[in-house]
C-alpha cells in the first residue's frame, strides 16, 4: 500500500497544527512515563531548533502541537527532531519495562525483517494557521481534546499539556506566550 504523501505548505512566519499518531493507535502514551519520555524530546527539539511553542497535548494515542518554526526551519525537520528520538526512548522503555506490551509495535517487512515503529507512517496532519480566529481555535481544539475524550473534566486537570501555562501554572515544556501580548 503506498501512502498519500503529505502535502507542505512551509511559509516562515505561519503557525502549523500538527496532529501525529501512535502506531496503529496503541494508547501507549496513556503511560504516564511514554508520555514524559515524549515532553522530554519536544523539549529537547524546541532547544535544539528555536521554534515556538504556543500549545501542546499529549493524548493516549496521539499528539496535538502548535508551534511556530523559525525562518529557515521546515517542519519536516520539527518532526523529525521529536518522533525519532521520542521512538527511541518509548521503544526502549517498553522493551525493558513491557516486554509483551512492545510487541504491538512489532513491524514485519516483506523480506521478513523485523523492526519496531513507534508513530503511524506519514508526516501525520499539518495544517497552516494564517487568522487569530483559527489561532483561537486551535488552542481551544487542543486544550479541551482531553474533555471531549473524557478523560477529564477541566483543562488544567491534564497533566501533558500546555493549558496549565495558560492557567497561570508551570508547565514543561515551557511555552511560547509572547504572542498574547
Amino acid at each position: 500500500m503506498k501512502l498519500k504523501k503529505r502535502k507542505a505548505i512551509d511559509i516562515d512566519g505561519h503557525l502549523h497544527l500538527l496532529t501525529f499518531t501512535v502506531y496503529r493507535r496503541v494508547a501507549a502514551l496513556e503511560d504516564r512515563r511514554c508520555a514524559q519520555l515524549f515532553v522530554e524530546s519536544l523539549a529537547r527539539a524546541r532547544e535544539e531548533l528555536g521554534f515556538k511553542l504556543l500549545a501542546y497535548v499529549v493524548m493516549p494515542e496521539h499528539v496535538h502541537l502548535l508551534l511556530q518554526p523559525k525562518p529557515g526551519c521546515r517542519v519536516a525537520q520539527i518532526l523529525r527532531a521529536i518522533k525519532q528520538p521520542a521512538s527511541n526512548r518509548i521503544l526502549r522503555y517498553l522493551k525493558e519495562t513491557r516486554p509483551t506490551y512492545s510487541q504491538r509495535f512489532l513491524m514485519i517487512s516483506a523480506d521478513g525483517k523485523e523492526s519496531h515503529r513507534f508513530w503511524q507512517a506519514g508526516g501525520g496532519h499539518d495544517r497552516n494557521v494564517v487568522s487569530d480566529a483559527v489561532l483561537r481555535y486551535s488552542l481551544d481544539y487542543i486544550h479541551c481534546n482531553p474533555i471531549r475524550r473524557g478523560l477529564c473534566t477541566f483543562i488544567h486537570q491534564w497533566e501533558f499539556s500546555s493549558a496549565l501555562a495558560y492557567c497561570d501554572e508551570e508547565g514543561e515544556p515551557p511555552i511560547s506566550v509572547d504572542w498574547l501580548d
